[in-house]
């Protein structure tokens, strides 16, 4: 898959390698700066997933065990592992699901995001969504890159979100 709008807006590797080296080195600006490449994007997934209008102290904890990793760690691949911190703090809390799934306008969208999708992206989608599996087990399971898991998950994410919009805005 492409990188989509945006890609550019997120840190370069080189940069993340640096902000890690001076963040292991104690380096106190170096935590600010990772603050602020990276809170804003915990806070619109926290909000999402916690549905919370106020998540401030769960950013906090979220970024300080990135700090945490990172100091343990020898290479880091600084966006996996907020997106691991994050996912290891506060992980998918199955909620009352009986609305959407009796919703048959968001099933059909649903059906149609998973039927557009290659066999592997659907295999990708159908242990995320339904076994509830990690996109760590997934990419090891699979034999692909969490990257690539990811990704996977993002965009078919988005493609529902269009089209139930547009779904519901008919």
């Amino acid at each position: 898959m492409v990188p989509g709008p945006g890609a550019d807006s997120l840190p370069d590797e080189g940069g993340s390698a640096e902000l890690v080296r001076r963040i292991q080195a104690g380096d106190q600006a170096a935590i600010q700066d990772l603050h602020t490449q990276f809170a804003t994007g915990i806070e619109f997934l926290l909000r999402r997933k916690l549905r919370k209008p106020s998540v401030s102290g769960e950013v906090a904890r979220v970024i300080e065990a990135a700090i945490q990793e990172i100091q343990r760690s020898s290479a880091v691949n600084l966006r996996r592992l907020v997106a691991h911190a994050m996912h290891r703090l506060f992980p998918l809390v199955v909620t009352e699901t009986t609305p959407d799934v009796a919703d048959p306008s968001r099933e059909r969208v649903a059906r149609s995001v998973l039927t557009k999708r290659p066999p592997l992206e659907q295999d990708i989608l159908r242990r995320y969504y339904v076994l509830q599996e990690s996109t760590g087990a997934i990419s090891k399971r699979l034999g692909v890159s969490p990257g690539t898991v990811e990704k996977t998950i993002a965009s078919a994410r988005a493609d529902f979100l269009r089209k139930a919009q547009r779904t519901e805005s008919a």
